[in-house]
């Protein structure tokens, strides 16, 4: 069955990213019915190994893939008129593991990440094809005898205005800011944050007025202050995801985060612990309030993505992807008791229409 073939009146396209060989179909488009969290699988696409994160272009038209593997890369694909992905450029991300692609709001410039020790910015021409441009290796180390013996950044995010570039580096418990100037990055200053936090994902809220970042490796959720002129971060608030004696639990290690569009709520997520935290954000000053914490219906919630009044997550280990509704009045997660099957499904992006951002 098609996308055209279903009889469903609203509908969001989106894509999810697995850890996957390169012969195999890895990049899959799927479908999202709006009015009750149904979930659908329309095609995917092989040639790609383990597209483990995804990213959007600002006019819709281009879907980039990190290729997460020793010599890693990034793949280009247009997005066609039935929403269907084909190849159109591919480079190397001038480091081991890619783990994090993001578009700058100009659409100019893609950002990585590479897990293995450097951050990329590569310059986006008319029609989607990359060329490179500038990268910068992260040095250091952190108190963790096994995660943190060097540097890891794990994701670089442009500001909301995309003057300033972030990267967080779980390996030395610094968040790591930048510049772009002249399609060249240019290092400005570093966030500390506490021995042993392992920071990996940042997301701002959408007045731009805080952000908030995950520590993997210490189960927090860290609330920022962002001083836009300046650019600068200044923790305000971290909070433990887990129960104490649950977060010093090596097993467990904190995600993904991301706010809703209405800026209301954040959530993260927890593997091991396989769960989702909810949390109320205080309009006056951003800071958190727990709400709840559900279950991620799977095993190892790497990543989610929030569109359309719904939370659907990746569940690594358990295959799955799954929908949550999100309560308009509360933000409560409610789970729709729709899934898709996936090997290893890693990530997890939506298609945003013409008006959104994202």
């Amino acid at each position: 069955m098609t996308a055209v073939d279903l009889d469903w009146d609203q509908k969001r396209h989106f894509y999810v990213g697995t850890y996957a060989p390169e012969e195999e179909n890895g990049l899959f488009h799927c479908l999202l019915n709006t009015a009750n969290g149904e979930l659908h699988r329309v095609s995917g696409t092989g040639g790609i190994e383990n597209p483990s994160y995804l990213t959007i272009s600002p006019d819709r038209n281009n879907l980039y893939a990190a290729s997460e593997k020793q010599a890693g890369e990034i793949y280009s694909y247009t997005i066609g008129p039935e929403r269907e992905l084909n190849l159109h450029d591919r480079k190397l991300s001038e480091g081991a593991s890619p783990c994090y692609v993001e578009v700058t709001p100009n659409g100019r410039t893609l950002l990585a990440a590479n897990y293995g020790g450097c951050v990329v910015a590569l310059c986006i021409r008319d029609r989607g094809e990359l060329e490179q441009a500038s990268n910068v290796v992260h040095t250091g180390s952190g108190p963790h005898p096994d995660r943190q013996r060097e540097a890891h950044p794990h994701a670089f995010v442009s500001s909301p205005c995309g003057r300033y570039l972030f990267a967080p580096d779980l390996g030395t418990d610094r968040i790591v800011m930048y510049t772009l100037e002249d399609d060249r990055l240019f290092k400005q200053e570093d966030t500390v944050l506490p021995p042993g936090t392992g920071p990996r994902t940042l997301a701002f809220h959408p007045e731009a007025k805080w952000a908030y970042v995950t520590g993997e490796l210490n189960n927090t959720v860290t609330t920022f202050d962002y001083d836009m002129p300046s650019g600068r971060l200044r923790e305000a608030q971290q909070l433990d995801l887990l129960p104490r004696e649950q977060a010093e639990d090596p097993a467990n290690t904190a995600a993904h985060v991301a706010v809703s569009p209405c800026g209301r709520y954040v959530y993260v997520s927890n593997r091991g612990d396989d769960s989702v935290s909810h949390f109320a954000v205080d309009p006056e000053n951003g800071q958190l309030t727990f709400v709840e914490r559900v279950s991620s219906a799977g095993r190892i919630p790497r990543h989610f993505a929030i569109t359309d009044g719904f939370l659907l997550v990746a569940n690594q280990e358990s295959g799955n992807v799954v929908s949550f509704a999100i309560g308009s009045e509360d933000g409560r997660l409610t789970p729709t008791g729709f899934a898709l099957e996936f090997n290893r499904p890693v990530c997890v992006c939506p298609l945003p229409e013409p008006e959104e951002r994202h």
